[in-house]
């Protein structure tokens, strides 16, 4: 089990950007721990074999393994469009693993436009980047078949 939590805790403000306090508690029957991800945590993704999760926070996505409330890989996205000044924000939401979980895909807002980042669940390392304009995706039937808005995408291989 994994739930996003509001803490009750004040809202902070970055920029344009009111970010609530939530954080994110995974386990079973009546053990809970919280994951150590930053501020804003929330969105968790389990990976299909179950041994990790995916969470958002207010600068990214964070990797944990299942028996750990440490994160292992964090990974923060880059703004591939448009000028960074201090108004721009970066937002991320939904989180969603490749069937074989070797990939997560998840989306990124700045403000004025909305993109799909894919990484490498492993590494980090960003793989793929949809054009502006893509405000929702879902994966394919393979792990490497991806629709994000309109467009229907076939990754290469990666590794």
């Amino acid at each position: 089990m994994a739930v996003c939590v509001d803490t009750g805790g004040q809202d902070v403000q970055r920029g344009l950007r009111k970010i609530r306090a939530t954080e994110v508690w995974v386990g079973e029957n009546t053990s809970l721990r919280r994951l150590n991800a930053g501020l804003g945590a929330c969105d968790p993704a389990w990976s299909p074999d179950g041994r990790r999760i995916a969470v958002i926070d207010a600068e990214g996505l964070w990797v944990f393994p299942a028996t750990s409330s440490e994160g292992r890989l964090r990974v923060e996205s880059k703004v591939p469009f448009g000028e960074i000044t201090e108004l721009t924000y970066r937002a991320f939401s939904h989180p969603e693993w490749s069937s074989d979980g070797m990939l997560l895909g998840l989306l990124v807002t700045n403000g004025g436009t909305s993109w799909v980042e894919v990484f490498d669940a492993s590494t980090g390392r960003l793989f793929y980047t949809s054009p502006p304009e893509t405000y929702t995706f879902t994966w394919g039937s393979s792990a490497r078949s991806l629709k994000a808005g309109a467009l229907e995408i076939r990754l290469p291989g990666y590794r």
